[in-house]
């Protein structure tokens, strides 16, 4: 299998203006496909790109969700960024028939943008959670609106229409057709909509289509369609056919390329092609799919386990990857790496232990003292210590395979396992919301506090004690090895997942929307960079797996933090000075979202106005290093 390390959970998908496809990357970089199917990647900081489309003037636009921009990049890779206080959340981009780019916005809005950089914005009450746009046959744009199930237009002078019916449901995807008329996916309705510029509406239903997504007009007259693991093609006349193989794997975006054929992007981190005729070819990524646990390896690189595709994966710290298959590999959950010098995994989809040397060679473990292995650790004793979720129970395994399991009262469910500074096991216990701890001889203990609330993840922290994500009141826990709890709220940084030690003596911890740091003394830092599980990497950098099918790298030292802020509160035009550290060099300074000046910035400190149109909310900075933003609310008066 031939892998192509530019494709990383990729999205949207268009023909781009020099003959090749250009698609966006969940790793927050934009790729560039060539019909014979080489991979370019061109990574920018500080973009979330989204939905992406080829502009009149020669150049890609994309939308950036996070943070909330249009972005413009040349076929060269150059990229160029526009904010403005009403782009909020844009979703999907088209060129439009008066030479600038439209967009839809998650805030109810449509979006207007010159190549210029000149930004409109349109909002009515037709417009309601819209999704796809697209220019139609009448010199109007046409967009999908998924909350209403409705069909919305709007003119180039921002006239807005709606069109209702009950052959709308959920609509999604929505193109134009060789027809002259308008076709859309209905995502709930399992259908495909067809509506003439009149507002006439005709729906196309067929057991073969499950949820239909985006939508592209093929070189053939006819329409063609993502679905759940397949593509799907419908003619004009309503003739549905279906293609599936295992090239298909939750298909996302699909687009007309300039070789006749459809091109589309995989949930597995790869683009696929279809030709007219219905072959299937398939250009994978780096091998990414359901990432789980991931760990330092002895060789100095990370090593990570692949749920989704039964993989083990390993990245060098300088992005490079190689992808480990065997039999004996089945839905790997966390890899911890052994005092043997290899990797050990737990395989939840084969109730057994894994274990792989650092040049790809795989052994498996099977017996009585296996049940639903979650978490693994390396214990003090040179052995392999485990939870087992299903028998409740701790199990160990010695370097040459002996199996050993631990019952005892209070083990209950248990998850994550980790090794304390008092040479003992300590571990979550999911069942009864409490952190179980167990010597290597067998013997058991059990810690209960209302201070732990659905506890997710522990590390030994430098501190001497046990740190761990609280699930449930959203905050961050800790224990010493004599079993006295506190706790820090984080509730403002959403749940908080994995949690590691890191080199800079603190603890980095995951959420479902940042990854943060807190210092022993309970001082907390937020980023803006999403992970799962996280590691301290032997770069000195903190390197996480996602959710988006990504790996992801955050520095310990150069990324912004902020320390504070004064005044807590002021009008537009109040001077603000913000204080942190690795706050030189900063690019962007916003008050709940809205752009503010950069008056001066040191390495600590950054003056700055209230902006115009801002509301109360957190202040963040950006650097090119990331994003760092406040837990404290700034008050506007």
């Amino acid at each position: 299998m031939t892998i192509y390390p530019g494709i990383s959970a990729p999205r949207g998908i268009a023909a781009g203006p020099d003959g090749a496809v250009w698609f966006t990357n969940g790793n927050n970089s934009i790729g560039r496909i060539a019909v014979t199917g080489k991979v370019t990647v061109f990574i920018r900081n500080g973009i979330g790109p989204e939905a992406i489309t080829t502009g009149p003037d020669g150049a890609l636009w994309f939308t950036s969700r996070y943070p909330s921009a249009i972005g413009r990049m040349t076929t060269g890779g150059v990229v160029t960024l526009y904010t403005d206080p009403s782009i909020t959340g844009p979703v999907g981009i088209a060129a439009g028939p008066d030479g600038a780019l439209w967009f839809t916005e998650a805030n109810n809005s449509i979006g207007r943008i010159t190549t210029a950089g000149v930004v409109s914005n349109y909002t009515a009450a037709s417009i309601s959670d819209p999704r796809r746009i697209v220019a139609g046959p009448d010199g109007a744009m046409w967009f999908t609106n998924y909350y209403k199930s409705s069909i919305g237009r709007i003119t180039t002078s921002g006239a807005v229409s709606k069109y209702t019916s009950t052959l709308i449901q959920h609509p999604y995807g929505i193109a134009t057709g060789s027809d002259g008329a308008l076709w859309f996916t209905n995502n709930q309705g399992r259908s495909v909509g067809r509506i003439t510029t009149a507002g006439a509406v005709t729906g196309y239903g067929d057991p073969t289509i499950n949820y239909p997504f985006e939508i592209a007009s093929g070189s053939d007259g006819a329409l063609w369609f993502v679905d759940a693991n397949s593509i799907g093609r419908i003619t004009t006349a309503g003739v549905v056919s279906n293609y599936t193989g295992p090239e298909l794997y939750h298909p996302n975006g699909i687009a007309a390329g300039p070789d006749g054929a459809l091109w589309f992007t995989n949930g597995n981190s790869s683009i696929g092609r279809v030709a007219t005729s219905g072959k299937v070819t398939n250009y994978v990524g780096p091998g990414i799919n359901g990432p789980g646990g991931i760990a330092a390896g002895p060789d100095g690189a990370l090593w990570f386990t692949n749920y989704g595709s039964h993989t083990i994966g390993r990245i060098s710290t300088t992005g490079r990857f190689n992808i480990y298959m065997g039999t004996n590999i089945k839905q790997p959950l966390r890899i911890v790496a052994g005092p043997d010098g290899a990797l050990w995994f737990t395989n939840s989809g084969n109730n057994s232990i894994g274990r792989i040397t650092t040049a790809g060679k795989v052994t498996d473990y099977q017996g009585a003292a296996i049940s639903g292995p979650e978490g693994i650790a390396a214990g003090p004793d040179a052995a392999l210590w485990f939870t087992n979720y299903s028998s409740s129970s701790i199990g160990r395994i010695s370097t040459a395979g002996v199996l050993t399991s631990y019952t005892g009262v209070g083990i209950a469910y248990p998850s994550e396992i980790v090794a304390g500074a008092d040479g003992a096991l300590w571990f979550i216990n999911a069942g009864n919301n409490s952190i179980g701890r167990i010597t290597t001889a067998g013997v058991v203990s059990n810690y209960t506090s209302p201070r732990i609330s659905s506890p997710q993840d522990i590390a030994a922290g430098p501190d001497g004690a046990l740190w761990f994500t609280n699930g449930g009141n959203q905050s961050i826990g800790r224990i010493t090895t004599a079993g006295v709890v506190t706790s820090h709220s984080v509730r403002n940084l959403g749940e908080p997942f994995g949690i590691a030690a890191g080199s800079d003596g603190a603890l980095w911890f995951t959420t479902s929307s940042s990854t943060s740091r807190i210092s022993t003394t309970g001082f907390v830092t937020n980023y803006t960079a999403v992970g799962g599980p996280i590691v301290a990497g032997p770069d000195g950098a903190m390197w996480s797996t996602s959710g988006d099918n990504s790996i992801r790298r955050i520095t310990t030292s150069v990324t912004p933090f902020i320390r504070g802020f004064s005044p807590a509160s002021g009008a537009s035009g109040t001077a603000v000075t913000i204080t942190g550290l690795n706050l030189s060099g900063a690019t962007r300074v916003t008050f709940n979202g809205i752009t503010a000046p950069i008056g001066s910035d040191t390495l600590t400190q950054i003056v700055t106005t209230v902006p115009p149109g801002a509301v109360s909310g957190p202040i963040a900075v950006t650097t090119p290093a990331g994003t760092a933003t406040t837990l404290a609310i700034f008050k506007v008066t």
